[in-house]
């Protein structure tokens, strides 16, 4: 696995980032059948929607170990890997706060900007800060400094005009879903950086962070003493683990266990495990994305480690990651894809009158419809823009 490039993770992300943008435009629609909704707060069920959150925070753990191994291999240090892991991480904790600012409290009377021209600021700002500039010499060197320095400035600006519609102003709200994401690549990552490739002292910390998780539901240990639940660790530890294994897995492996069929094997039993892990523990707890339960851990997980195994026999053993192409641009660059998504609908509705506010094309299987074709547009439109120099990279 050492410097090669994994299909089946990046098909794995390109897939997980576009069904997230899918059900994020659910919002805009009507008649949705339930199963594919997210679960309302109490509500006992486990809905397509709250499958895709942890989805992303499985498959970026599972990126971790090779992050840093390229880090390795370049000649990095471990202060300069640090620095580079802490820098990520801020980048996806200051975006996600950001954007629980803008969705869940925005003013826009107060603000004097409206909520469209609002989101197409932040989404530049972003760019501007955080885009993959090319390394250059002379003039371009100085404007692309002044670039993201201007960037700086027009968020702080943001930041400072906002008025919440309870009266706050900006503030930490909760951290969102870039802000969780970044919380967990920190942990994740230092986890790896701290104890390399030793499988099982990474199997070790995710055994506790799911104990820790089970007294969490259970009232023993406060929720509140971490900036993410350690549900939400779980997920990413579980990458991690997934990616060792891996990782030992070979064509030239001598041992059953350390071959392909073996690694498949592997995961099909995980995936059984965690779902008898989940039949368990909904005795005691209801499955909720929105309280994070163990239940919710346990049934996502079984789902995850086997059809992991499955994308892998498909794209990198038998070779037909073509068949994956059209979700490909989400794979290779699904943060740019994830805040494009921000001031896409008001960009869009400068251009055209939106099929999706119209009332025929906003209610079921056509508005459902309507939605996926709305998202492939949306990071096709990402790959276009990363065809002239445009994509985060944090």
């Amino acid at each position: 696995m050492a410097g090669e490039r994994i299909a089946s993770i990046d098909v794995f992300r390109g897939l997980t980032m576009f069904f997230m943008l899918w059900v994020n435009s659910f919002w805009s629609l009507s008649e949705v059948p339930h199963w594919l909704c997210h679960a309302a707060k109490g509500e006992d069920m486990l809905g397509f929607s709250d499958v895709i959150f942890p989805a992303f925070l499985f498959i970026m753990g599972a990126s971790a170990p090779i992050a840093v191994g390229n880090r390795r291999r370049k000649g990095d240090g471990v202060w300069k890997i640090v620095l580079h892991i802490a820098w990520r991480a801020l980048a996806l904790i200051v975006m996600g706060v950001f954007t629980v600012n803008f969705g869940d409290a925005y003013d826009a009377a107060a603000i004097g900007v409206s909520r469209g021209n609002y989101a197409m600021l932040m989404t530049a700002g972003f760019f501007m800060v955080w885009n993959a500039y090319p390394k250059s010499v002379a003039w371009r060197k100085y404007l692309f400094i002044a670039l993201r320095v201007a960037g700086v400035g027009l968020l702080v600006w943001l930041a400072a005009i906002f008025h919440g519609s309870d009266g706050s102003g900006f503030e930490v709200r909760w951290w969102g879903i870039l802000g969780r994401i970044g919380w967990t690549y920190l942990f994740c990552s230092l986890v790896v950086l701290a104890l390399g490739r030793r499988q099982w002292w990474n199997v070790a910390v995710l055994a506790l962070l799911v104990v820790g998780a089970l007294m969490q539901a259970a009232g023993i240990v406060p929720t509140s003493i971490l900036p993410n639940n350690l549900t939400i660790f779980a997920f990413g530890m579980s990458g991690v683990v997934l990616a060792m294994l891996l990782n030992r897995s070979g064509p030239g492996s001598g041992m059953f266990w350390h071959s392909p069929k073996g690694f498949y094997m592997i995961m099909v039993v995980t995936g059984a495990a965690m779902l008898l892990c989940g039949l368990c523990a909904h005795r005691f707890w209801i499955v909720s994305k929105l309280a994070a339960t163990p239940t919710w851990y346990f049934y996502c997980c079984a789902i995850f480690f086997p059809i992991f195994a499955l994308l892998h026999y498909l794209t990198d053993a038998k070779g037909l990651a073509r068949w994956f192409d059209w979700v490909k641009p989400a794979g290779a660059a699904a943060l740019s894809c994830y805040v494009v998504s921000y001031a896409w609908n008001p960009v869009k509705n400068l251009i055209f009158n939106s099929p999706l506010l119209r009332q025929e094309f906003s209610a079921g299987l056509p508005g459902l419809l309507n939605s996926f074709c709305y998202s492939l547009l949306l990071i096709w439109a990402v790959w276009l823009l990363t065809r002239i120099g445009i994509k985060l990279k944090v």
